[in-house]
């Protein structure tokens, strides 16, 4: 029961409310603290085979290099960790939508009191400019409008007013008042408002998990169960052959080693890591790396209109006196529409943060009309109201003794109000139609003359109106619009608007930015998309492009249909109402700039200056990480293959071991740069963006694609065991087996990168860090053969060794890669 006292709650009926209600604030829904989020990353099979590694290094003693693997476990740990709590920190975002401070009337006296102290039945002041901290019902209102679009997503600001049906009546938590004053009674507050709502509906949605997250994590298992088998069967054989466990302990981890792919967790943090930070410099803020490259998978990509095809904000594009009409843009208005601007700038509040108040008083400053005239004294004015939607304000000029009122509003409330020959006033409703057809949102503008203001600034009982003319208002389409949504086109990425805007509007602004032809548009209502079930829906859906008037449980419906429908789901907005939409994409992408706090928690990617072609770049950028990692896990699998046979060798053949466990770490050193930076510093091939999206079904390391690996690794196998068998025929020692072996490998490495390298790049593209790596290889392996000392430290001959002449053709060839010139290479 709402109390209506004019003097408002006691303080002690508020005490009272405030401690059975709750604060008024969002409650923190999240259910994972910091303690449960670690153990979470620390126990995926990645981390475990990290950790699981340092600890092999920590049993052979070598406690250098456990404790090198460990703080790279703990590295990316961190940064998994960091990202999650972003995540969870989405709900508490909410709360900074509320104005700190609110004005409430508490035994008859004016309060400034925090917004979480609010409760039901308080009297709440509400003032031009306020953030609402709470639902309410309004009690008295003058000239009131309510900015709704952080709900709503509708641009327009809406006018409220006492006893209005439905909506019109209520203020809503997360609104910001644009213009007027009132006074309202609080009805709901926290989680009973419709901010609570969308709470509700943001902390039910679980995160997705990117299906190439899923695809490595199988790869990962089935790798492991793979190498504990080999290397228990290995460990086994060679201690009974050799009757000695010791060796075949070494035999065991040598092989673990070779084969635990810890790479795996490197590659895709370090390739993702280094996306992101691309990215950053183009503008782009990754909350969730692997975003990126589920992006370059998107199917349709499902857009906000209001601020994210559009600029949110309202400019004046067209003026009509009823005689001509003037299209703005290119100039300033003649003097010929200088009276209607006049008239427009009178009706109009030069101080308030009413969006089309603000954009007719830009157009008439840079007309020279700065303001109404100095010498005119303002009068009493009047906001819009239900039964007349329309701005009144009086004015008195020097010298008259009768009053001037300027009248903006609604065109066929206003036009109703005047006189004048039937042929101008036809052309005025004529005009304000195709205005409205073409998108525009159109407001007409009048003047009169009378002794003396009504009561509560009313006009006279039976007004005479002259007609000033038309005002056409348009919420701008970005300019790079056009551009990124025909590269989404020609990328096979399907482009749907989902707005709260009117249907005229919307397809006004598709057409504009390439979403509708000339022919039947493609677009559809909340009022017709509430009607259908979800199988009507999921089969309407492939053929809609524009979905108008729809609320934010809509937005959800649709995206979900979409994926239920086989689409991965990229989706942009930056609202409040857009949030479960973000939530439940496979990519949320939200406006840095103009969006909302909880938009930018909520989404995956930030577009940090609102450009909407980035995306073209994030959807380029996800493309190249796919097939950069495909190419990184082809080279992995291939690398792997003659280490586990060399360190096979002696398991089937007898014999030295030939790869101790600090061969392996050198080899790991060569391995870890070459699949994270290496590959990741490969350009995205020629027709990445010509093609469609790969197929959901697509694996990133298909079979085909292990078996052409498994190939090209037993090809570079097969040179290195007549390596060895050349060797042994001549008689070469223990140490000098062990070169040969690390040798070949290591060159048989660098021939790997040059194949897996290769594929859709241009010829002409030299990978700086590729050919560093090869300088930075030369010098090491020279170090090994040449200086005295350095090979016996690693099992390898303390002498200068033939070996390491192979060193002078491949660091020849990357110095001049790198020094010379391209000149067109």
């Amino acid at each position: 029961m709402l109390d209506h006292t004019p003097g408002g709650l006691t303080d002690d009926e508020a005490a009272q409310r405030l401690r059975r209600d709750g604060p008024n604030v969002l409650p923190s829904m999240s259910r994972r603290g910091f303690a449960r989020i670690a153990w979470g990353v620390m126990t995926q099979p990645m981390f475990m085979l990290l950790l699981a590694t340092a600890a092999l290094y920590a049993m052979l003693g070598d406690l250098g290099d456990a404790g090198l693997l460990a703080l790279s476990v703990l590295a990316v740990g961190t940064l998994s960790i960091y990202q999650q709590q972003r995540t969870e920190r989405v709900l508490e975002a909410l709360k900074d939508l509320s104005s700190p401070r609110c004005t409430v009337v508490r035994e008859g006296r004016a309060l400034h009191v925090a917004s979480r102290e609010l409760v039901r039945g308080d009297r709440l002041l509400v003032n031009e400019g306020d953030r609402l901290s709470a639902d309410a019902i309004l009690l008295e209102a003058s000239g009131l409008r309510v900015d709704e679009s952080l709900r709503t997503g509708e641009s327009a600001p809406l006018g409220k007013q006492t006893g209005g049906e439905g909506e019109r009546g209520m203020l809503f938590a997360g609104s910001l008042v644009v213009r007027g004053e009132g006074v309202a009674e609080v009805t709901g507050t926290g989680v009973h408002t419709a901010l609570g709502e969308i709470h509700r509906s943001i902390s039910g949605l679980a995160p997705r998990q990117s299906r190439l997250q899923e695809e490595l994590r199988r790869l990962v298992q089935r790798v492991a169960w793979l190498a504990a088998f080999t290397c228990i069967a290995a460990a086994s054989v060679f201690a009974l052959r050799e009757h000695s466990w010791t060796q075949g302990l070494l035999v065991g981890l040598t092989l673990a080693m070779s084969l635990i792919p810890e790479e795996f967790a490197v590659v895709w943090s370090v390739m993702l890591a280094l996306g992101s930070w691309r990215l950053a410099k183009a503008n782009v803020l990754t909350r969730q790396p692997q975003a990126i490259e589920a992006l370059g998978t998107t199917t349709v990509l499902c857009v906000d209109k209001t601020g994210t095809l559009t600029l949110n904000r309202m400019v004046l594009a067209a003026l009509h006196d009823g005689e001509m009409e003037c299209e703005l843009g290119s100039g300033d208005p003649t003097a010929r529409f200088h009276r209607l601007l006049s008239g427009a700038l009178r009706a109009s509040s030069s101080g308030g943060v009413e969006p089309m108040d603000h954009a007719v008083c830009s157009v008439a400053k840079a007309a020279g009309l700065g303001g109404a005239d100095a010498a005119w004294a303002a009068g009493p004015r009047r906001g819009i109201r239900a039964d007349a939607p329309f701005v009144v304000h009086w004015w008195r000029a020097p010298g008259e003794d009768g009053w001037t009122v300027a009248v903006k509003g609604a065109v066929e409330a206003v036009l109703e109000l005047c006189v004048d020959t039937p042929a101008r006033m036809q052309r005025l409703r004529e005009t304000a139609d195709r205005w409205s057809a073409s998108g525009l949102r159109v407001l007409a503008v009048a003047q009169g003359h009378a002794a003396q203001p009504g009561d509560d600034a009313a006009l006279p009982s039976d007004p005479r109106m002259e007609p000033l003319g038309l005002l056409g208002f348009v919420d701008p389409l970005r300019e790079e619009v056009p551009g990124a949504i025909e590269a989404c086109r020609g990328a096979g990425v399907r482009v749907v608007m989902i707005t709260g805007d009117a249907a005229l509007t919307a397809r006004a602004i598709a057409r504009q930015a390439g979403l509708l032809g000339s022919g039947a548009a493609r677009l559809m209502t909340g009022k017709e998309l509430a009607v259908l079930d979800d199988d009507a829906l999921r089969r309407l859906a492939r053929d809609i492009q524009v979905f108008a008037r729809v609320d934010p449980a809509q937005k959800l419906r649709i995206v979900r249909t979409l994926q239920q429908g086989g689409d991965i789901v990229a989706m942009t907005g930056d609202g409040v109402n857009d949030a479960p939409a973000l939530r439940a994409a496979d990519i949320g992408v939200a406006m840095g700039r103009r969006g909302t706090d909880v938009a930018r928690e909520t989404a995956s990617l930030v577009l940090l200056d609102d450009n909407f072609a980035s995306l073209v770049e994030a959807v380029r950028a996800g493309r190249r990480i796919f097939a950069n990692l495909r190419k990184a896990l082809g080279y992995l699998f291939a690398v792997h293959v003659p280490i586990v046979g060399v360190a096979l060798i002696p398991v089937v053949m007898g014999g030295p071991v030939l790869l101790l466990p600090l061969h392996v770490v050198l080899l790991e050193l060569l391995i870890d740069p070459a699949c994270s930076l290496v590959f990741e510093a490969e350009p995205a091939p020629d027709n990445s963006m010509s093609v469609p999206p790969r197929a959901r079904d697509d694996l990133l390391f298909s079979p085909a694609a292990a078996a052409r690996a498994f190939a090209m690794g037993a090809l570079v196998f097969a040179g290195v065991a007549l390596v060895q068998w050349g060797c042994r025929v001549l008689g070469s020692t223990p140490e000098e087996l062990r070169m040969a072996s690390l040798g070949s490998i290591v060159l048989g490495n660098l021939l790997l990168l040059l194949w897996f390298r290769r594929g859709g790049v241009p010829r002409s593209h030299t990978n700086t860090v590729f050919h560093v790596l090869l300088v930075g290889v030369c010098v090491a392996w020279g170090l090994l053969t040449i200086v005295p000392g350095v090979g016996g430290m690693f099992g390898l001959p303390d002498k200068p060794s033939p070996w390491a002449l192979w060193i002078a053709l491949p660091a020849g060839w990357a110095l001049w890669r790198l020094f010379v010139p391209s000149r067109g290479r």
